[in-house]
């Protein structure tokens, strides 16, 4: 028999008593690892017999049918359970959540979660494609993760008192940090793996094991050589040193050390720790951004490294005075960096092909917001950015700005206008006036964003005082309450 003889030869299965035919080439579809794919075509009168629910089988034969794609209600934990057993589970909570479907005008409330405990959430993190987007929160000390179905939950008790940073590797996997607590916590959601369970729990700087944790960044989970790696930006417990620190994620131990700085004097503004780390995967570039305020104001500095040609010398670096960034960003899709600015509140556009390398950088930044505005805020002292939050996830700019969230796209001009691309903004929602979790509308209903996160189709929100978390996604569903 050929090949495609073999593909479309009929299978017939008895489920529970429930006689089920397909194709192979449509059981193929569950993957090598699955117990379907091996399955050899059969007739009626000699059925493949599976002692499981037909019910279950059915939905996830659609499943294998539709191409991946799971017809709505989300996946109940029963329809989970039976998809692990058939190896899917993966497929199928990756499904739910496609990075393809993200659409930021149409991100609207779809759950509610809730968190054991008094404490607000202070971090959240969505784990990365290739992985099913499941949710990460940190709530006091104690470290939350809900699956890619926000159905099932497992929480971890770290010895932190508070997270500050907080990254997504894999489902079974986060990383936890705390400005006064020294060390990245290992959260580990599935225990299952004997090598990840004798692994080291703490990852630390090595000249500094008591530095704390300023921020984190991860690598993506697959691309060339030296993928994947964890980044770490550590300041000793002194605060007279600081590095960030590259780890790789399968061996959990330290492979390079980036950007060492010590305090000399008073000099303090020659030596800024890192608090925002981005990784730009397209660009092979890591940004590494501090800021301080002294006496004389806001100052800070930003750098791209290529740690694959020198962890001393970055590729390019701009000191920041006039506007300092309250907040900064990378894209790799826009081959920018956007800030907002501290004093100002407006965002502002780098684009990485123009800018200088080798040293210091002429003034790379370029107002895509009001300008005019923000040279004469700039210079009045004033610090509208203050708690201003950016960042990029695929071709769009976010800003979080107060209980309120704005997207920046980029748009083509038609060709009697010059034909250039610029940047215009939006709301995600409804904009200032949308109706919140929870029902209330206009500023009762609206608490501060004291952290976000983005995978798949979700944005994922934590606001200050509400002891929950948020998940909009680009399919408007009602709000629901997972328990």
């Amino acid at each position: 028999m050929s090949s495609a003889s073999a593909a479309s030869a009929v299978v017939t299965l008895n489920v529970g008593g429930e006689l089920f035919q397909t194709t192979a080439a449509t059981l193929s579809r569950a993957g090598a690892s699955s117990p379907l794919a091996s399955l050899a075509p059969s007739s009626p009168a000699d059925p493949h017999f599976l002692d499981r629910d037909p019910r279950l089988f059915a939905l996830l034969l659609s499943f294998l049918r539709r191409g991946g794609r799971l017809p709505s209600p989300p996946p109940s934990a029963a329809l989970l359970a039976e998809a692990r057993h058939f190896a899917l589970d993966g497929a199928l909570l990756a499904s739910l959540s496609p990075a393809a479907a993200f659409s930021p005008l149409s991100l609207r409330p779809s759950a509610l979660l809730p968190l054991a405990g008094r404490a607000a959430p202070s971090a959240v993190a969505v784990c990365p494609s290739p992985h099913p987007a499941s949710l990460v929160a940190a709530h006091g000390g104690v470290v939350t993760c809900f699956d890619a179905a926000l159905a099932s939950r497992d929480s971890v008790l770290t010895p932190l008192p508070a997270v500050d940073s907080l990254v997504a590797v894999s489902p079974s996997l986060a990383a936890a940090g705390a400005r006064d607590f020294p060390g990245v916590h290992l959260c580990r959601f599935s225990s299952d793996d004997a090598a990840a369970a004798a692994a080291p729990e703490v990852l630390s700087w090595p000249d500094s094991p008591s530095a704390t944790v300023l921020s984190m960044a991860a690598t993506a989970a697959s691309g060339p050589p030296p993928l994947p790696w964890l980044f770490a930006s550590f300041e000793s417990a002194r605060r007279n040193s600081s590095a960030v620190v590259a780890f790789d994620l399968n061996s959990l131990s330290p492979v390079a050390e980036i950007g060492r700085k010590e305090v000399f004097g008073a000099d303090v503004e020659a030596a800024i720790p890192a608090n925002k780390l981005g990784w730009l995967g397209v660009h092979n570039l890591l940004l590494a951004a501090g800021s301080h305020s002294g006496p004389a104001g806001v100052v800070g500095d930003i750098r791209l490294w290529d740690v694959r040609a020198s962890a001393t010398v970055p590729v390019w670096e701009v000191r920041e005075k006039e506007d300092c960034f309250a907040d900064v960003a990378a894209s790799s899709a826009l081959s920018a960096l956007f800030k907002v600015g501290a004093a100002s509140g407006e965002v502002f556009m780098a684009d990485l092909r123009m800018l200088s390398s080798g040293g210091i950088g002429l003034e790379p930044w370029v107002c895509i917001g009001d300008g005019h505005r923000a040279a004469m805020v700039a210079s009045s002292g004033r610090k509208e950015g203050n708690g201003c939050r950016i960042e990029c996830y695929y071709n769009w700019v976010f800003v979080a700005r107060g209980a309120e969230v704005e997207v920046w796209s980029q748009v083509e001009l038609a060709p009697e206008a010059g034909g250039k691309k610029v940047m215009r903004r939006n709301w995600v929602g409804s904009g200032p006036s949308s109706v919140r979790a929870g029902g209330e509308e206009g500023e009762n209903g609206k608490t501060r964003i004291v952290s976000w996160a983005f995978g798949g189709s979700r944005m994922a929100l934590a606001r200050a005082d509400k002891r929950s978390v948020e998940v909009w996604d680009s399919a408007p569903t009602a709000i629901c309450v997972k328990s």
